[in-house]
């Protein structure tokens, strides 16, 4: 049930925003207070520019090149849990909803400081702490703890 949680929190999140720019949040920020709202600004337009649906999640990653173990991969045979009508909308005003099979699960969202690097998602009875590897026009990428010293690995693109 963890696992469906954490899922559906993540593709919310994911679902919802973007725009022409790409960011690069794993780029350290340095500068004035006005640098950071725009960093701020432009990665919350990119999350809530469209809805968001999964590309592939997984378990136990390590880094780019080692992502873990397939649990879902869009268009994928042998997928473990079922994500291809999941869909996340974020909105402008800090709320979020998953349309998951049926269920559609509302929460909040924000960045947890001004380098918009950490996406914290609140859907009441969990909430996710998505660590931001890409986030641009087409693609939200991120990874969430999971248990004692592991991760999970989500890739969002836009929904169609």
């Amino acid at each position: 049930m963890k696992i469906f949680i954490t899922v559906s929190a993540v593709v919310g999140i994911l679902i919802s925003a973007c725009t022409k720019t790409d960011v690069d949040p794993s780029k350290a920020v340095a500068g004035s207070s006005s640098d950071e709202a725009t960093i701020l600004k432009t990665r919350s337009s990119l999350l809530i520019a469209h809805s968001w649906m999964y590309q592939e999640y997984d378990f136990h990653y390590i880094d780019q090149h080692h992502r873990g173990d397939i649990q879902y991969l869009r268009g994928g045979s042998n997928n473990v849990i079922d994500l291809d009508d999941t869909r996340i909308t974020f909105r402008k005003d800090g709320s979020c909803v998953e349309l998951d099979g049926g269920y559609k699960y509302h929460g909040t969202w924000h960045f947890s400081d001004s380098t918009a690097t950490l996406l914290i998602v609140d859907f009441t009875n969990w909430v996710d702490e998505d660590s931001i590897l890409v986030l641009n026009n087409n693609h939200l990428k991120y990874t969430e703890p999971m248990g004692y010293h592991d991760k999970s690995y989500t890739e969002l693109i836009t929904a169609q």
